[in-house]
């Protein structure tokens, strides 16, 4: 007679004890025991899970049994019968995430418990492999709804379930994004989609995969404009979490030109351009409240300012989106950027200064010099005590010798951009007597 689920799982509860009170390696009659178990309750949970009627979903309803047979997912590769209990499982609850939102939470909250609770070194090929194995099902998924998109053949109503589905899926759990080909297919989901419905969220919960719009083409960016805006901006580094490995990636595309994946897997990740990579990053700090990218960013990638300032005193083409990222930091921390920096304090002036004298391009000037409003203007709120240390004020003292008495007599600046240094120090001189002295 079969179990029953009460049974199934007052014999895992079993499983687990054994498991804490097995903690004598050299017997190996109590490991081979504790294996026969386990192989014993796994059968029957195939069973039972797979016996189930069609409209009690796995994931809902038998979470708790469900979550322990991912273990069995590490064979998945390894099996090579098609219909084999792990195989008919996963075409079963792939099925059922098609339509249900709570499926799918479900489903990702059991790989985050792995992840979480046992080492990395342990768990790490089994969650590459349901990783693939989600990868591959979001792709399909994506890829049959844009073709019935193409065709004229989507339903309005009957795909209403599964569009929201694999949005929910993608948006809440953005390290799918990771994967080249549900990168290319979602961005024509997305595109489609909008078009069809005019995308909204709702307003209660966050989805952090809207901020990895950001790295799409424009259309799409577009969209993630609109829907950033509806969840407002990142409070923490917590709220950054789900982005991370992302973040990770694209930093470490700026520092090397090569896009690394956490993930082993044989499928192709996804690959980004410079200035798409620069345009998100960009578009992303606008949507961070300081302690978010603080904590989440410059802590984190220490690297990351290091990245804006080269780029900031070079000729390459990421020149202008350095500029950009330099003044999206500067609006949120001030000169706090500049004294929490582990840089040396004179790698900023000679980044700003340096690149004033390197070229005679009056746009790169007025790049630069837009830098110094939000830059200076934070001094006012700074005690001068912060800045008694010695060498942060003597590169204080070079800036404004800069702005006061380089820029009007050297002929490397226009005209017009001694008029515009002229113009920003008279119009922030009554800010800066409080704390200027030469």
């Amino acid at each position: 007679m079969a179990d029953t689920r009460r049974q199934l799982l007052e014999r895992w509860r079993g499983i687990e004890d054994q498991e804490d009170e097995d903690d004598d390696p050299i017997n190996p009659s109590k490991s081979r025991c504790l294996h026969h178990h386990k192989e014993q309750w796994f059968a029957d949970a195939f069973t039972y899970l797979i016996s189930l009627p069609k409209d009690n979903h796995i994931w809902c309803g038998s979470w708790d049994l469900m979550g322990p047979l991912l273990e069995t997912f590490y064979n998945y590769f390894k099996d090579e019968h098609d219909d084999s209990p792990l195989r008919r499982l996963w075409r079963r609850i792939s099925e059922e995430m098609r339509q249900c939102v709570q499926c799918v939470t479900q489903h990702h909250q059991a790989q985050e418990m792995y992840s979480m609770e046992y080492e990395l070194s342990s768990i790490g090929p089994l969650l590459d492999v349901l990783q693939c194995l989600d990868e591959e099902r979001v792709t399909t998924h994506l890829r049959e709804i844009n073709a019935k998109i193409v065709k004229d053949d989507y339903d309005l109503a009957s795909g209403n379930a599964e569009v929201v589905s694999v949005m929910y899926e993608v948006l809440m759990y953005p390290r799918l994004l990771d994967d080249q080909s549900l990168f290319t297919e979602f961005e024509k989901f997305i595109e489609a989609i909008d078009n069809i419905h005019e995308l909204a969220l709702d307003g209660q919960q966050q989805f952090p995969g809207v901020y990895a719009l950001f790295f799409f083409k424009r259309r799409v960016r577009s969209v993630g404009y609109r829907l950033a805006g509806s969840m407002g901006k990142l409070r923490s580094a917590t709220d950054l979490e789900p982005l991370q490995p992302l973040i990770k990636k694209f930093v470490g595309f700026l520092e090397t030109e090569v896009l690394l994946s956490a993930t082993k897997t044989s499928r192709q990740r996804a690959e980004l351009d410079r200035v798409s990579i620069w345009l998100g990053i960009k578009s992303l700090l606008g949507c961070l409240e300081p302690p978010a990218f603080e904590e989440g960013i410059l802590e984190r990638y220490p690297i990351f300012l290091d990245i804006v300032l080269n780029h900031v005193s070079g000729d390459s083409v990421d020149f202008s989106h350095a500029v950009a990222c330099l003044r999206l930091l500067f609006e949120m921390l001030g000169c706090k950027l500049w004294l929490r920096s582990t840089l040396s304090p004179s790698v900023m002036r000679n980044t700003l200064l340096g690149q004033c004298f390197h070229t005679r391009n009056e746009k790169s000037h007025k790049d630069i010099f837009d830098l110094f409003q939000p830059f200076l203007q934070a001094f006012q709120f700074q005690s001068l005590e912060a800045l008694q240390d010695g060498e942060h004020e003597k590169q204080r003292r070079h800036f404004l010798y800069f702005l006061l008495h380089q820029v009007p007599v050297s002929s490397n600046f226009s005209v017009l951009t001694r008029q515009k240094a002229r113009q920003f120090l008279f119009m922030r001189l009554w800010r800066i007597l409080g704390w200027l002295y030469i």
